[in-house]
C-alpha cells in the first residue's frame, strides 16, 4: 500500500525521466501544472474536480485566482455594448479534512468525494541506450507520464461532469491531430491528452470551468484555459487516462550543442502524446511492480515517504541529451541552483544510479573527463560543476568556483577529486566493467597521486590546497556551513572520505589491475591509509568522547559526518576496512566512540525538533547526508534505537516547513525549515535503505 500522509498541503515534484520537466503539484491554493527546463512551481492553475447536476463544482485545491494570458478586456472595450458577460466561476474546493493523500514509489493519489486522481511518473530501470533496440528505448524513454483519474457515480441519480484542465495551454490537440488525441499543448512544448470517446470533450474558454460546467460552448482559440470534460451517467463509475508529456526540439544547450535524446525517437509532442496513450497499460504495470517492491520491502512508512519522495525530485532534474555526433550525454541539474552534474551531487547519486541507470553513471564519469579535468601544481582536478541552466561553462571551469575565497564559492579541488576516484570505483564494482577500468585506469591513478601530493607532512591528511585558489583555501561540499564542516583541510569528515577513496582506490587496482605494475602505488595508498587511520584517532579526545570536527584553531565542534566516507570501501565490498575487527579495528571503533558521543540531544539531535544535526554549532542541517549517515550508523556500526530513528521528524520537515520545495535538502534543525538545496535531486541517498 502507498504511505498515507497526515500533511497534504506540500509540492511533489512528478519528473519526466531524462526530460528535465516535471508535473508540479501538491500545494493547496498555489500553482500546479507542467515545467519543462526548470523545476521552480508553475505560477497556474490546475483544474480537477467534478459537477453533479447543477450542484456547485467540487475541486481539488490546485486552482488559486491566477490570471494567465489576455482575456477579453484586451480585445473589447470594456464600456462597448457588445462586450461579453462572464461570470464568475463558482465552485468549492475540497477541504484537507477531505482529502486523501498517499505517496507511493511510483507517483501518489488524491481521494476526495467520488474522484480519485493518480499520478504515475516513476517507472523504474532505463536501459542503456547503447546496447538497446529503438521500440525498447521508446518505451522507457517517451517524455510523458500519466494522470489516472476515476469518477465513480455509481449511486447518483442525475449526470456527473469531471474536468482534468490547465492555465497556460494555447491550442486544442483535436486541431493538430484530426480528432485522434483529445487535450491541449502549450505551443509545441507541453500538453496533456486522453483517447477520444463519447464521455470526454474539449473546453477552451476565457474562463475554462463556465465553459465546461454551464453549458457547451464552441472552442475559444483566443483563451488560455483549456479543460478536457468528461461525462459519467448515473450509476456509472469511469476511469480515464491521461498523458502529460513533452518536447524541446532543436538544439537545447549552449556551450556544447545538444538536443533532447528523445527527439531521435519521437518527431514532436503529438507522437509522444499519442505513443504514451497507446502503451499505457505497459507502463503502469512496470509503475506497479516498483511500488510492490517497496510495499513489501520491511522499510518504515517513513523511509518509504522520505524515497519515494525524493526519487520524484531526483528524475525531476535528470536530462537525457544527445550531442551532434550522435552519443548520448546525461546531467543531472542541481535543484533550484540548476548547476550542471555538480559532482560532490553525482558521487551520493550513484548509489540510486547504479540501480536504476548504472550506464548514467559511466556518462557522467566520462563526461567530467571531457569537460570538468584541469591540472594544478599537485596532479589532476575536477571542477565543482559543468554550467547552469543549460549552458555548459568552459572546459576545466565551473560555474560555482571563484579563486581568492575561503567560503562559499571557493574551489572544491580535494574533494571533487576525490569525488570523481570514489564515483569510478562505486561503478567498476557495481558493473563489473574491466574494459571500462582498462580505458580509464590512467585518471583511477591519478586521482588517487593527486590525493597524495596534496598531504604535505604525510600524516594522511589534506593541508595543501590548490593554486586555484589564489589567496583563498578550499571548501568541501557543504559550503554553507560553518568551519566545522566546511573548510576543507584539516577536516575531520573530509579526512574520513578521502581515507576512504583511498581504501577503495587500492581495492580496484588490486582487482583489476596489473599486479606488477600497482604493487608500488598499493604500498603507498596502504601506507598513507594507515597515516590517515591513525591521525584522526590521534586527535580522540578520551575524556570528552569526540573528535573535534577541524584540526586547528582549538575546534570544538561535534559533526555526526565523521562516519560518512566509511560508507565507500562497504558498498564496493572492501568490508574488512570498516570492520572492528579488520586492520583499521582502532580506527573504526574510535568513530563508532565519537558517534556514539554526538548523537545527543544539545550537540547532534536538535533539542527542539529531535531530528539529526549533522554539526552541533550550526542548525543547517542537510537531509542527503542524514540518510548516509543513518545508513553507516545502522549497517556498519550497529547502532540501532531511538537515537537513530528519528525518520519521522524529518519526513515531517519536507510535509511541513519545507512544503513548497518538494524534496528539500538543506533545512532548518530545530524547525526543518527550507534553507537552501530546494527542489533537489541528491535525496534519492535514501535508496541506501531499500537496496543496500
Amino acid at each position: 500500500m502507498a504511505v498515507v500522509v497526515p500533511e497534504k498541503d506540500f509540492y511533489s515534484l512528478h519528473g519526466i525521466w531524462g526530460a528535465y520537466a516535471s508535473l508540479v503539484i501538491g500545494r493547496f491554493n498555489k500553482g500546479a501544472g507542467l515545467v519543462v527546463g526548470n523545476v521552480q512551481p508553475p505560477q497556474r492553475a490546475l483544474f480537477v474536480g467534478y459537477q453533479y447536476g447543477n450542484a456547485i463544482p467540487r475541486l481539488l485545491p490546485f486552482c488559486p485566482s491566477i490570471k494567465v494570458g489576455l482575456g477579453v478586456e484586451a480585445y473589447v472595450d470594456p464600456d462597448a455594448p457588445a462586450r461579453p458577460s462572464l461570470e464568475v466561476p463558482r465552485y468549492i474546493l475540497f477541504t484537507e479534512e477531505e482529502i486523501q493523500r498517499q505517496v507511493s514509489y511510483s507517483g501518489e493519489r488524491w481521494d476526495a468525494g467520488q474522484l480519485s486522481m493518480e499520478i504515475t511518473s516513476f517507472f523504474g530501470t532505463v536501459p542503456n541506450p547503447a546496447n538497446t533496440e529503438t521500440q525498447v528505448l521508446q518505451k522507457h524513454l517517451c517524455p510523458a507520464i500519466y494522470v489516472t483519474l476515476t469518477f465513480d457515480n455509481q449511486t447518483g441519480k442525475e449526470e456527473m461532469r469531471g474536468i482534468f484542465g490547465m492555465q497556460g495551454i494555447r491550442r486544442p490537440l483535436s486541431d493538430s491531430t484530426g480528432g485522434n488525441l483529445l487535450g491541449f499543448a502549450q505551443g509545441t512544448s507541453w500538453g496533456f491528452a486522453t483517447v477520444p470517446s463519447e464521455a470526454v470533450e474539449e473546453a477552451m474558454d476565457w474562463q475554462v470551468l463556465e465553459a465546461v460546467f454551464n453549458g457547451r460552448r464552441p472552442l475559444r482559440r483566443l483563451a488560455s484555459e483549456g479543460a478536457l470534460r468528461f461525462t459519467i451517467k448515473p450509476g456509472e463509475k469511469k476511469t480515464f487516462i491521461i498523458a502529460l508529456g513533452v518536447y524541446r526540439d532543436g538544439i537545447v544547450t549552449a556551450g556544447k550543442p545538444m538536443y533532447a535524446y528523445y527527439t531521435s525517437l519521437f518527431r514532436d509532442l503529438e507522437e509522444v502524446l499519442q505513443y504514451a496513450l497507446r502503451h499505457s497499460q505497459e507502463a503502469l504495470d512496470r509503475a506497479h511492480r516498483l511500488d510492490m517492491e517497496l510495499d513489501r520491502s520491511s522499510l518504515s512508512e517513513d523511509r518509504k515517504f522520505l524515497l519515494s519522495h525524493a526519487a520524484h525530485s531526483y528524475c525531476a532534474n535528470t536530462e537525457l541529451l544527445l550531442s551532434e555526433t550522435g552519443d548520448p550525454y546525461f546531467i543531472v541539474n542541481e535543484g533550484e541552483y540548476q548547476m550542471m552534474n555538480t559532482l560532490d551531487l553525482t558521487v551520493d547519486q550513484a548509489f540510486f544510479e547504479l540501480i536504476y541507470s548504472p550506464w548514467t553513471v559511466g556518462l557522467e564519469l566520462e563526461a567530467f573527463l571531457e569537460r570538468s579535468l584541469y591540472r594544478d601544481s599537485y596532479g589532476i582536478a575536477f571542477t565543482h560543476d559543468q554550467g547552469v541552466a543549460d549552458c555548459f561553462s568552459p572546459v576545466g571551469t565551473s560555474s560555482y568556483e571563484l579563486p581568492n575565497l575561503s567560503e562559499c564559492f571557493s574551489y572544491m579541488t580535494y574533494e571533487e577529486t576525490a569525488n570523481w576516484l570514489l564515483t569510478a570505483c562505486l561503478y567498476i564494482h557495481n558493473t563489473n566493467n574491466r574494459p571500462w577500468f582498462e580505458k580509464h585506469q590512467e585518471y583511477v591513478r591519478g586521482a588517487i597521486q593527486s590525493i597524495l601530493a596534496r598531504d604535505a607532512n604525510k600524516d594522511g591528511i589534506m593541508d595543501i590546497d590548490s593554486d586555484r585558489c589564489g589567496k583563498g583555501s578550499e571548501i568541501t561540499t557543504y559550503d554553507s556551513l560553518d568551519a566545522s564542516l566546511g573548510q576543507a583541510r584539516n577536516n575531520l569528515y573530509l579526512a574520513v572520505k578521502a581515507w576512504g577513496a583511498l581504501i577503495c582506490g587500492a581495492e580496484i587496482l588490486k582487482r583489476y589491475g596489473d599486479a606488477n605494475k600497482e604493487n608500488a602505488l598499493i604500498q603507498e595508498i596502504s601506507q598513507q591509509a594507515q597515516a590517515a587511520a591513525a591521525t584522526i584517532a590521534s586527535r580522540f579526545i578520551a575524556e570528552e568522547g569526540y573528535i573535534p570536527a577541524v584540526f586547528e584553531n582549538n575546534n570544538q565542534s561535534r559533526i555526526i559526518p565523521a562516519v560518512e566516507g566509511l560508507i565507500y570501501p562497504y558498498i564496493i565490498d572492501a568490508k574488512e576496512a570498516v570492520s572492528e575487527k579488520g586492520p583499521f579495528g582502532t580506527f573504526i571503533t574510535t568513530l563508532k566512540k565519537h558517534l556514539s558521543t554526538v548523537l545527543k540531544e544539545g550537540l547532534c539531535l536538535d533539542s527542539t525538533s529531535g531530528g539529526w544535526k549533522l554539526s552541533s554549532t550550526s542548525k543547517n542541517t542537510w537531509l542527503s547526508k542524514i540518510f548516509i549517515n543513518q545508513f553507516v550508523a545502522e549497517r556498519i556500526l550497529g547502532f540501532s534505537g531511538e537515537k537513530i530513528e528519528r525518520d519521522g521528524i524529518h519526513a515531517r520537515w519536507l510535509r511541513t516547513s519545507s512544503s513548497q520545495w518538494a524534496a528539500t535538502d538543506q533545512v532548518e534543525s530545530s524547525s526543518g525549515k527550507d534553507l537552501g538545496s530546494r527542489l533537489y535531486p541528491r535525496l534519492v541517498t535514501a535508496i541506501l535503505w531499500l537496496k543496500y
